[in-house]
């Protein structure tokens, strides 16, 4: 089987298999040059898979977590929009419920109170009872 034929990972386990047999015959110096070489390139392959990264994020893909994920994220941007306008509609609710009793207590006492009849029918029966003295 040639090189050609091999996936990346299994050319890749080859590769490191024959490396480390023949570790144990090099001397200090280059077995330490080979260390640092190594450490430089993961460290290029590390940036490369992190442009890799900022590209894709750029080209509008969503990494297997964010694919996983699905609509939750926007779900917890829009949650506190949708409790604010929870609150709003709570709140526009209660004000108009109490001004609607206001305007209940406030008929009923016109009815209740000791009014002739033929105060009802007066004209200035509206400005009395925008009037503060309620006299007749």
């Amino acid at each position: 089987m040639n090189s050609s034929e091999l996936n990346d990972s299994e050319l890749g386990y080859r590769v490191r298999q024959a490396l480390n047999e023949g570790l144990e015959h090099l001397d200090y110096r280059t077995s330490l040059k080979l260390q640092q070489a190594r450490e430089t390139a993961l460290m290029r392959q590390r940036g490369t898979q992190a442009a890799h990264g900022e590209v894709r994020q750029a080209a509008g893909e969503r990494s297997a977590p964010e694919r996983a994920l699905g609509w939750w994220p926007r779900l917890g941007l829009a949650a506190p929009l949708l409790a604010l306008v929870v609150g709003f509609v709570g709140i526009y609710q209660y004000q108009e419920a109490r001004r609607i009793s206001e305007l209940a207590d406030m008929d009923f006492a016109v009815l209740m109170d000791d009014v002739p009849l033929d105060a009802y029918a007066d004209k200035g029966f509206g400005a009395l009872l925008r009037s503060d003295s309620g006299e007749l």
